[in-house]
Protein backbone atom coordinates (compact mmCIF):
# COMPACT_ATOMS: atom_id res chain seq x y z
CA UNK A 1 0.00 0.00 0.00
CA UNK A 2 2.94 2.23 0.48
CA UNK A 3 4.41 2.24 -3.05
CA UNK A 4 0.45 2.92 -4.20
CA UNK A 5 0.15 5.87 -1.97
CA UNK A 6 3.48 7.11 -3.40
CA UNK A 7 2.12 6.73 -7.01
CA UNK A 8 -1.24 8.61 -6.32
CA UNK A 9 0.32 11.33 -4.52
CA UNK A 10 3.12 11.73 -7.61
CA UNK A 11 0.26 11.55 -10.01
CA UNK A 12 -1.68 14.23 -8.38
CA UNK A 13 0.59 16.43 -7.67
CA UNK A 14 1.66 16.30 -11.62
CA UNK A 15 -1.91 16.75 -12.56
CA UNK A 16 -2.74 19.60 -10.63
CA UNK A 17 0.64 21.52 -11.49
CA UNK A 18 -0.29 24.43 -14.17
CA UNK A 19 2.95 23.92 -15.95
CA UNK A 20 3.90 20.75 -15.09
CA UNK A 21 6.66 20.40 -12.37
CA UNK A 22 10.10 19.81 -11.76
CA UNK A 23 11.91 16.04 -9.99
CA UNK A 24 13.10 18.46 -6.90
CA UNK A 25 9.78 19.91 -6.99
CA UNK A 26 8.05 16.54 -6.38
CA UNK A 27 10.50 15.50 -4.25
CA UNK A 28 9.87 18.18 -1.97
CA UNK A 29 5.79 18.16 -2.36
CA UNK A 30 5.76 14.98 -1.46
CA UNK A 31 8.63 14.21 1.05
CA UNK A 32 9.91 11.62 -0.91
CA UNK A 33 13.32 11.42 -1.72
CA UNK A 34 14.40 12.43 -5.39
CA UNK A 35 15.80 8.66 -6.33
CA UNK A 36 12.07 7.50 -5.39
CA UNK A 37 10.43 9.78 -6.96
CA UNK A 38 12.59 9.34 -10.48
CA UNK A 39 12.43 5.62 -10.04
CA UNK A 40 8.35 5.93 -9.54
CA UNK A 41 8.13 8.56 -12.59
CA UNK A 42 10.31 6.22 -15.40
CA UNK A 43 7.38 3.39 -14.29
CA UNK A 44 4.96 5.72 -14.87
CA UNK A 45 6.20 7.14 -18.04
CA UNK A 46 6.42 3.77 -19.04
CA UNK A 47 2.59 3.07 -18.69
CA UNK A 48 2.01 6.36 -20.39
CA UNK A 49 0.54 7.83 -17.35
CA UNK A 50 3.29 10.47 -17.16
CA UNK A 51 5.69 12.91 -19.61
CA UNK A 52 8.53 14.55 -19.48
CA UNK A 53 9.14 17.95 -21.46
CA UNK A 54 12.22 17.36 -22.89
CA UNK A 55 12.44 20.94 -22.72
CA UNK A 56 11.56 22.48 -19.69
CA UNK A 57 12.40 19.26 -18.24
CA UNK A 58 9.20 19.48 -16.09
CA UNK A 59 6.85 16.41 -15.25
CA UNK A 60 3.13 16.25 -16.84
CA UNK A 61 0.10 14.30 -17.16
CA UNK A 62 0.88 11.66 -20.09
CA UNK A 63 -1.89 10.46 -22.63
CA UNK A 64 -2.74 7.00 -20.35
CA UNK A 65 -3.68 9.64 -17.42
CA UNK A 66 -5.48 12.00 -20.27
CA UNK A 67 -7.69 9.18 -21.30
CA UNK A 68 -8.68 7.78 -17.72
CA UNK A 69 -9.48 11.66 -16.98
CA UNK A 70 -11.68 11.53 -20.13
CA UNK A 71 -13.54 8.56 -19.41
CA UNK A 72 -14.69 9.46 -16.24
CA UNK A 73 -15.41 13.14 -16.76
CA UNK A 74 -18.33 14.98 -15.80
CA UNK A 75 -18.94 15.99 -19.77
CA UNK A 76 -18.96 12.72 -21.06
CA UNK A 77 -22.41 12.72 -21.90
CA UNK A 78 -21.23 16.30 -24.11
CA UNK A 79 -18.40 14.91 -25.72
CA UNK A 80 -20.45 14.56 -28.96
CA UNK A 81 -20.91 17.95 -28.81
CA UNK A 82 -17.98 19.34 -27.56
CA UNK A 83 -15.50 17.81 -29.08
CA UNK A 84 -16.46 18.96 -32.89
CA UNK A 85 -16.51 22.22 -31.98
CA UNK A 86 -12.97 22.42 -30.51
CA UNK A 87 -11.82 20.74 -33.43
CA UNK A 88 -13.12 22.96 -35.59
CA UNK A 89 -12.04 26.03 -33.72
CA UNK A 90 -8.43 24.42 -33.83
CA UNK A 91 -8.21 23.32 -36.93
CA UNK A 92 -8.99 27.03 -38.16
CA UNK A 93 -6.32 28.78 -35.54
CA UNK A 94 -4.40 26.45 -34.74
CA UNK A 95 -4.56 26.96 -30.86
CA UNK A 96 -4.96 25.12 -27.64
CA UNK A 97 -9.22 24.70 -27.20
CA UNK A 98 -10.89 23.60 -23.91
CA UNK A 99 -13.99 22.84 -22.05
CA UNK A 100 -14.21 23.23 -18.28
CA UNK A 101 -16.44 21.81 -15.73
CA UNK A 102 -16.97 22.91 -12.51
CA UNK A 103 -17.27 20.16 -9.94
CA UNK A 104 -17.11 19.68 -6.40
CA UNK A 105 -16.03 23.19 -6.11
CA UNK A 106 -12.95 22.50 -8.27
CA UNK A 107 -12.80 23.93 -12.02
CA UNK A 108 -11.67 20.97 -14.40
CA UNK A 109 -10.13 20.59 -17.83
CA UNK A 110 -12.88 17.66 -19.34
CA UNK A 111 -12.19 17.91 -23.07
CA UNK A 112 -9.12 19.44 -24.88
CA UNK A 113 -7.43 19.81 -27.90
CA UNK A 114 -3.66 20.77 -29.52
CA UNK A 115 -3.04 22.56 -32.72
CA UNK A 116 -1.52 20.38 -35.27
CA UNK A 117 0.74 22.09 -36.77
CA UNK A 118 4.51 20.75 -36.15
CA UNK A 119 6.41 23.26 -35.21
CA UNK A 120 3.82 25.66 -33.84
CA UNK A 121 4.94 26.86 -30.33
CA UNK A 122 1.82 26.23 -27.92
CA UNK A 123 0.96 26.09 -24.86
CA UNK A 124 -1.33 22.56 -23.87
CA UNK A 125 -4.16 22.14 -21.53
CA UNK A 126 -4.24 18.63 -20.29
CA UNK A 127 -7.28 16.92 -19.60
CA UNK A 128 -8.11 16.80 -15.89
CA UNK A 129 -6.17 19.64 -15.58
CA UNK A 130 -7.71 21.53 -11.70
CA UNK A 131 -7.84 25.30 -13.04
CA UNK A 132 -6.92 27.96 -10.88
CA UNK A 133 -10.09 29.56 -9.10
CA UNK A 134 -8.92 32.90 -8.97
CA UNK A 135 -6.59 33.63 -11.94
CA UNK A 136 -7.23 31.62 -14.80
CA UNK A 137 -9.84 32.19 -17.91
CA UNK A 138 -11.60 29.37 -17.53
CA UNK A 139 -12.43 29.45 -13.99
CA UNK A 140 -13.04 33.03 -13.89
CA UNK A 141 -15.63 32.52 -17.04
CA UNK A 142 -17.05 30.22 -14.46
CA UNK A 143 -17.47 32.10 -11.14
CA UNK A 144 -18.56 35.46 -13.14
CA UNK A 145 -22.12 33.55 -13.77
CA UNK A 146 -22.65 31.82 -9.93
CA UNK A 147 -24.19 33.94 -7.68
CA UNK A 148 -21.95 36.91 -5.72
CA UNK A 149 -22.47 34.93 -2.71
CA UNK A 150 -21.09 31.52 -4.38
CA UNK A 151 -18.39 32.78 -6.24
CA UNK A 152 -16.97 34.50 -2.75
CA UNK A 153 -17.63 31.13 -1.23
CA UNK A 154 -15.56 29.30 -3.61
CA UNK A 155 -12.48 31.81 -3.48
CA UNK A 156 -12.84 32.08 0.19
CA UNK A 157 -12.27 28.18 0.15
CA UNK A 158 -8.58 28.31 -1.76
CA UNK A 159 -5.44 29.95 -0.83
CA UNK A 160 -5.23 33.26 -3.34
CA UNK A 161 -1.51 32.33 -4.60
CA UNK A 162 0.61 34.97 -6.52
CA UNK A 163 2.03 33.39 -9.53
CA UNK A 164 3.22 36.43 -11.35
CA UNK A 165 3.47 40.36 -10.65
CA UNK A 166 -0.22 40.00 -12.59
CA UNK A 167 -1.99 37.78 -10.24
CA UNK A 168 -4.86 39.23 -8.65
CA UNK A 169 -5.03 37.70 -4.80
CA UNK A 170 -7.98 39.75 -3.01
CA UNK A 171 -11.17 38.26 -3.09
CA UNK A 172 -12.71 41.99 -3.69
CA UNK A 173 -10.26 42.37 -6.23
CA UNK A 174 -11.41 39.63 -7.91
CA UNK A 175 -15.00 40.07 -7.56
CA UNK A 176 -14.38 43.32 -9.39
CA UNK A 177 -12.65 41.16 -12.44
CA UNK A 178 -15.69 39.20 -12.41
CA UNK A 179 -18.26 41.86 -12.74
CA UNK A 180 -15.79 43.03 -16.04
CA UNK A 181 -16.31 39.40 -17.14
CA UNK A 182 -20.07 39.80 -16.98
CA UNK A 183 -20.25 43.13 -18.46
CA UNK A 184 -17.69 42.29 -21.61
CA UNK A 185 -19.01 38.59 -22.18
CA UNK A 186 -15.45 36.92 -21.51
CA UNK A 187 -13.16 36.07 -18.95
CA UNK A 188 -9.06 36.97 -19.45
CA UNK A 189 -5.70 35.58 -18.15
CA UNK A 190 -3.42 37.89 -19.05
CA UNK A 191 0.29 36.76 -17.23
CA UNK A 192 -1.58 36.43 -14.46
CA UNK A 193 -0.51 32.40 -13.90
CA UNK A 194 2.77 32.43 -16.22
CA UNK A 195 4.31 35.18 -17.96
CA UNK A 196 3.82 35.34 -21.65
CA UNK A 197 0.96 33.25 -21.42
CA UNK A 198 -2.90 34.27 -21.80
CA UNK A 199 -6.27 32.76 -22.29
CA UNK A 200 -9.70 33.62 -23.07
CA UNK A 201 -13.06 32.03 -22.05
CA UNK A 202 -16.47 32.19 -22.42
CA UNK A 203 -19.34 30.63 -20.09
CA UNK A 204 -21.54 28.31 -21.29
CA UNK A 205 -24.79 28.10 -18.71
CA UNK A 206 -25.50 24.17 -17.59
CA UNK A 207 -29.21 23.33 -17.32
CA UNK A 208 -31.51 23.75 -14.35
CA UNK A 209 -30.06 22.67 -11.43
CA UNK A 210 -26.47 22.53 -12.93
CA UNK A 211 -23.41 24.71 -12.84
CA UNK A 212 -21.71 26.90 -15.86
CA UNK A 213 -18.98 25.67 -17.93
CA UNK A 214 -16.29 27.30 -19.72
CA UNK A 215 -15.13 27.43 -23.36
CA UNK A 216 -11.30 28.73 -23.60
CA UNK A 217 -8.49 29.38 -25.67
CA UNK A 218 -4.77 29.26 -24.83
CA UNK A 219 -1.27 30.59 -26.21
CA UNK A 220 1.33 32.88 -26.08
CA UNK A 221 0.52 36.43 -25.10
CA UNK A 222 1.79 38.17 -28.51
CA UNK A 223 0.40 35.52 -31.23
CA UNK A 224 -3.07 35.30 -28.85
CA UNK A 225 -3.66 38.99 -28.59
CA UNK A 226 -2.91 39.76 -32.23
CA UNK A 227 -5.76 37.40 -33.23
CA UNK A 228 -8.29 37.89 -30.54
CA UNK A 229 -9.14 41.47 -32.59
CA UNK A 230 -9.37 39.60 -36.00
CA UNK A 231 -11.94 37.09 -35.44
CA UNK A 232 -10.88 34.28 -32.43
CA UNK A 233 -12.91 36.39 -29.92
CA UNK A 234 -15.84 36.31 -31.90
CA UNK A 235 -15.36 32.39 -33.17
CA UNK A 236 -15.15 31.85 -29.35
CA UNK A 237 -18.34 33.43 -28.54
CA UNK A 238 -20.25 32.19 -31.05
CA UNK A 239 -18.86 28.64 -30.53
CA UNK A 240 -19.92 29.30 -27.00
CA UNK A 241 -23.37 30.12 -27.94
CA UNK A 242 -23.71 27.50 -30.09
CA UNK A 243 -23.23 25.06 -27.53
CA UNK A 244 -25.30 26.72 -25.37
CA UNK A 245 -28.13 26.26 -27.44
CA UNK A 246 -27.15 22.94 -28.15
CA UNK A 247 -27.41 21.86 -24.56
CA UNK A 248 -30.70 23.62 -24.37
CA UNK A 249 -29.16 26.69 -21.84
CA UNK A 250 -29.49 30.40 -22.04
CA UNK A 251 -26.63 32.02 -23.89
CA UNK A 252 -24.01 33.00 -21.63
CA UNK A 253 -23.86 36.83 -22.44
CA UNK A 254 -27.41 37.25 -21.37
CA UNK A 255 -26.94 36.47 -17.64
CA UNK A 256 -26.24 38.61 -14.76
CA UNK A 257 -26.15 38.65 -11.05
Amino acid sequence: MQTIDRVVSIMQRVAEAPGGVTLSELSRQTGLAPATCHRLLRSLSASGMVERDDTTKRWRPGIGLVRIASSVSPAAGYGALVDPVLASLRDRWQECFYFSNLTDGEVVCVRSVETTEPHRMSVRVPLGRRMTLHASAAAKAILAHLTEDEARQLLASVQLEQFTQYTMTTIDEILGDLAATRDRGFAVCDQEIELGVAAYAAAIPGPPGEAPRSLGVIGHRERLGSRIGTGLLDALLSAAEDLSAAMGTTPARAMTW
